[in-house]
């Protein structure tokens, strides 16, 4: 049976994954932070989907990752991610930049070292990547710094990889109605200057819902060829691929 291992599966993006891949038959394994919000993903599940409460910032965590993670992986997708601390960069501390570092860079990374024995040959590495990565959005530094150091990791990933015949690809899911979201909405003008038009989005429908992101998912980690998958960045709004990942059901 194949397996796929998942971060951040406890809700959003991941969540929708691990129950659109055991649907299909794989052997699903999530990993998060919080014990209750895996365990009821699981529950639908209980042959298919393993939980593993761990923190991907935590170099003991990654350690308790890799043993608890039973026989090989065809798939690894890195969904884990922090936003805050959110305000000026300039008042950000120096504890608080360690700590989002260490989830956002730091995790996929030594996670993805620490995995290399259960990768398999042609298994695939993808890390959620974000618009962000590419412009700067005032009060968001510390998250904009750690999605281009994610990018730029990948861009290293791809090569060092391929050597091991392992396929690595980077995607933008777009703004995606999450738990991340909610909190983003929450935020003060103050920290966030850009926070009323993410109420918008919301409001006027304008984002994308996780089931969708997984059906996106699904198609590039199992139809596109490992090869092409790092060509690019791949983003769910690219409208050339996209009569090609909706005929997913």
């Amino acid at each position: 049976m194949k397996h796929i291992l998942i971060t951040g599966g406890g809700t959003g993006i991941g969540r929708a994954l691990a129950g659109r891949f055991a649907d299909k038959g794989w052997r699903v394994t999530i990993v998060g932070r919080r014990l209750n919000l895996l365990q009821e993903v699981a529950r639908d599940y209980p042959d298919k989907i393993s939980i593993i409460s761990a923190d991907v910032g935590s170099i003991q965590d990654r350690q308790k990752i890799v043993s608890e993670a039973k026989g090989t992986l065809d798939l690894l997708v890195h969904n884990a991610a922090v936003l805050g601390p959110v305000g000026p960069i300039l008042d950000q501390s120096p504890e608080d930049w360690k700590s989002h570092m260490a989830t956002n860079v730091e995790g996929p990374l030594f996670l993805t070292q620490a995995l290399l024995l259960k990768l398999v040959e042609n298994s695939r590495v993808v890390n959620i990547s974000s618009g962000a990565a590419h412009q700067g959005i005032p009060g968001w530094g510390m998250y904009c710094t750690s999605k281009a150091a994610l990018f730029m990791l990948g861009q290293l990933l791809k090569d060092e990889l391929a050597q091991r015949n392992i396929w690595f690809g980077s995607v933008r899911p777009g703004i995606v109605d999450t738990p991340m979201q909610a909190e983003i909405r929450a935020l003060e003008p103050k920290d966030f200057p850009m926070v009323e038009q993410f109420r918008q989005y919301k409001a006027t429908g304008a984002l994308v819902t996780s089931e969708l992101v997984a059906q996106y998912l699904e198609w590039l980690l199992l139809e596109v060829s490992g090869p092409q998958l790092g060509e690019r960045e791949w983003d769910i709004r690219d409208a050339e691929w996209q009569s090609a990942w909706q005929k997913l059901a």
